[in-house]
């Protein structure tokens, strides 16, 4: 008697990264499901992890017995001769795989994702690690990305979104078949619970030559303007901390500039920048502080990575941060003008306002007790955001995706 074969899946990103860092418990899930998994991202360029992960990374898939593909996807939709190139790439290797559905991230690897599988009749799912149109957004951002977006719902089986901002919108203006609202990409709450020690905390803090003495704040993410490390060396050279060491965690092409600026503000000994962490669970626990001036998010993995390490935490006022930290009351500075919004988790100050992040600095250092208690409530409010409970979410999904219901409606 003949086994039934494998139904085959594919897991899409622009860059081999987006795979690494938030898809991998996906992977995971499918192959428990049964899926025979196949995954699609450029390894070669874009990334915002090191080389070495990278390698890791195709030794883990391969010891998975997941089939992974070099995919040309570019980052942004610029060069367009890219973006058809990688198209062309993905039309071949969807005809020559019968594909029972694909899961594609990011904007530029999702956009030619569906419209190479609407062509060739596959159904898709499409998770938005938060659009591009948002409140606030540039003109630009809505006069493009939304339309694109709302254009491209219609081939969407299912849209996944990660915030209430985004799931509102979505709700009312998107036109997938089924939209499903999940927390994040899901954070290891029970890794970082069990990684805490005084050892460990005495261990980094060892290794990056920061006194015990000394505040030390803390940045997770891209080194890129998106992600805004600079306002924050601007705000500390203003404030008048000094028994305090600033930890900037991530890779990319600001690096020199950020050094540049550090030294320029007279706070270059106060600064290090180690690159990218592949376990920064260390460091989160041997930080007093954390700091996320991104001027754009979905529903940030680092911001969820630093609460489940019980970080109070300062972070722009946009979404994603608004949803994990809360949203009660505000406060205000002595100076009228410099409005900042305490929150159960930390404060949130209005983006690229450069006086309210130092205020919100300055506050965090003259309230011990405030900074307590944005600890305590971090860690427990994190818990909702939990990977386990993410994945049950995911594995809806992936069952609506392979019901033979959906299946038919697709064909008729």
């Amino acid at each position: 008697m003949k086994r039934d074969k494998k139904k085959k899946v594919l897991l899409l990103a622009s860059v081999a990264s987006m795979i690494d860092q938030f898809n991998m418990a996906n992977v995971w899930l499918l192959l428990e499901m049964g899926y025979e998994v196949h995954v699609a991202c450029n390894f070669l360029e874009g990334n915002t992890c090191s080389k070495t992960r990278i390698k890791k990374l195709k030794k883990t898939l391969d010891k998975w017995h997941v089939v992974w593909h070099q995919w040309d996807c570019p980052r942004n939709i610029h060069p367009a001769a890219k973006c058809l190139a990688a198209y062309k790439q993905l039309r071949i290797l969807i005809r020559m795989n019968s594909f029972d559905w694909i899961h594609c991230h990011s904007p530029v690897g999702g956009v030619l994702a569906r419209i190479a599988a609407h062509q060739r009749g596959v159904r898709v799912i499409y998770t938005a690690h938060g659009f591009h149109f948002f409140r606030g957004a540039p003109v630009w951002n809505w006069l493009f990305y939304y339309p694109v977006e709302r254009l491209l719902s219609c081939w969407s089986d299912a849209l996944i979104v990660i915030n209430e901002e985004d799931y509102f919108l979505a709700k009312k203006r998107m036109y997938a078949k089924k939209l499903f609202y999940l927390p994040g990409v899901g954070v290891d709450t029970m890794h970082f619970a069990q990684c805490n020690s005084a050892a460990l905390r005495r261990e980094y803090r060892r290794k990056y030559h920061i006194p015990e003495n000394e505040v030390l704040l803390l940045s997770v993410g891209e080194l890129s303007n998106r992600k805004n490390h600079k306002a924050v060396l601007f705000a500390l050279a203003k404030t008048g901390w000094q028994a305090y060491c600033y930890l900037i965690c991530g890779q990319g092409e600001l690096k020199n500039d950020l050094q540049k600026q550090a030294k320029e503000l007279g706070i270059a000994e106060k600064v290090r920048m180690p690159g990218f962490l592949e376990d920064p669970a260390g460091i989160y626990l041997a930080a007093d502080l954390f700091v996320f001036p991104s001027r754009q998010e979905g529903l940030p993995a680092a911001l969820m990575e630093a609460m489940a390490a019980g970080l109070p935490c300062i972070a722009s006022d946009i979404r994603g941060n608004r949803e994990l930290l809360g949203t009660t009351g505000r406060a205000k500075c002595a100076d009228t003008k410099k409005r900042i919004s305490i929150q159960p988790g930390g404060i949130l100050y209005a983006p690229d306002n450069q006086e309210q992040l130092v205020c919100a600095l300055e506050y965090m250092r003259e309230h011990p007790q405030y900074r307590n208690s944005c600890a305590k409530y971090n860690q427990e409010h994190i818990q909702d955001y939990d990977i386990r409970a993410v994945q049950q979410q995911m594995q809806w999904v992936y069952r609506y995706m392979g019901s033979e219901q959906q299946k038919d409606r697709r064909l008729k």
